[in-house]
């Protein structure tokens, strides 16, 4: 009789396959941080951050506010895009990099938004 239940050794996965599915896990995270940061960014919409900041930040503070805020976000999405990339072309640990760099500077870039003109 054939079995219909697989043990999850006859399931296993390829490394290659795991590395693909990140790299398009990462690249499409690392669009939506691209295009929110674009709309903060270039649209001024600070709501998206959150909400508190709108009544909080002067009207005439609210364009630099908006920029840094949105090349805070754009940062992160391209740290994540490239580190899609190099999960595919180095397959390794190493290409988790650029995603904690892009986390890094663009949380920096954002708490120093926050902290300037949040008042």
């Amino acid at each position: 009789m054939i079995s219909i239940i697989r043990t999850v050794e006859e399931v296993h996965m390829s490394d290659s396959v795991w590395f693909i599915f990140i790299c398009v896990l990462f690249a499409l995270l690392g669009l939506v941080f691209l295009r929110l940061g674009w709309l903060i960014w270039k649209k001024q919409k600070m709501d998206l951050i959150i909400m508190y900041h709108s009544d909080k930040v002067s009207e005439e503070n609210k364009p630099a506010f908006c920029t840094l805020s949105g090349i805070g976000v754009l940062v992160i999405g391209i740290g994540f895009v490239l580190s899609g990339i190099c999960t595919v072309l180095f397959q390794s640990v190493s290409a988790f990099i650029p995603m904690t760099a892009g986390l890094v500077l663009g949380i920096a870039m954002l708490a120093s938004a926050i902290i300037k003109y949040n008042r």
